[in-house]
């Protein structure tokens, strides 16, 4: 916790890089992959700037989230665009907003902080154990974005294993869940993010107004 909470300072951040898979009644129904920097503030995750290809999309997307807005370009994305324009703006609000396929925001100090108080296997370089998605719900102000007002959705469990460096940062974060009653069949969701560069200088700018459409 504490070596986290070290790293929360403006205009610093992090580099990630996430695989995800998605399984539907035993099979591969979807994969991918998600690389780019976080950007901190003093209390959390200020912003990122992703880029995600899964095998579903044409071509990639690449999400850049700073202070009320977020904004997309590249795959499906560009294709709705006007002419002259790159950019898709939208209304984003900080500590709403997470740039990674699983929930548990691990760079959020209360989620990390209710994430190890489940611990239920510690060894010398990481932690493991699960918590309810409700539970996972309950504390992220990133999950808290999403409804979870279905009570068999929030009773689903989710184990997760993360890895922590020599310094008490987090180098890999695992997690998946499983959802029998999906309406199209069993469900598998999993993430592996890499977590490098910790305190990497990073200050995110908008695209030019020119270039971008709401």
């Amino acid at each position: 916790m504490a070596a986290l909470e070290a790293q929360l300072v403006a205009k610093r951040g992090v580099k990630v890089s996430e695989i995800q898979e998605t399984h539907v009644d035993g099979e591969l129904f979807n994969s991918g992959n998600r690389d780019g920097v976080v950007q901190f503030s003093g209390t959390g995750v200020d912003g990122y700037d992703v880029t995600m290809k899964t095998e579903l999309m044409d071509a990639p997307i690449r999400t850049l989230a700073i202070g009320s807005s977020s904004y997309q370009s590249g795959g499906a994305i560009a294709d709705a665009l006007p002419d002259g324009k790159k950019w898709l703006k939208s209304e984003s609000e900080p500590g709403k907003r997470t740039p990674f396929f699983t929930p548990m925001l691990i760079l959020e100090p209360a989620t990390l902080k209710a994430v190890l108080a489940t611990t239920a296997k510690q060894s010398g370089g990481g932690y493991e154990g699960t918590i309810t998605l409700g539970a996972l719900h309950a504390v992220s102000p990133s999950f808290q974005a999403e409804d979870l007002t279905d009570t068999r959705e929030a009773g689903l469990v989710m184990s997760w294993r993360m890895s922590v460096g020599p310094d008490g940062l987090p180098t890999r974060l695992v997690t998946s869940y499983s959802d029998p009653e999906y309406t199209l069949g069993p469900l598998e969701k999993k993430s592996d993010i890499r977590f490098s560069s910790w305190g990497t200088p990073v200050e995110l700018a908008s695209p030019p107004e020119k270039e971008t459409s709401t």
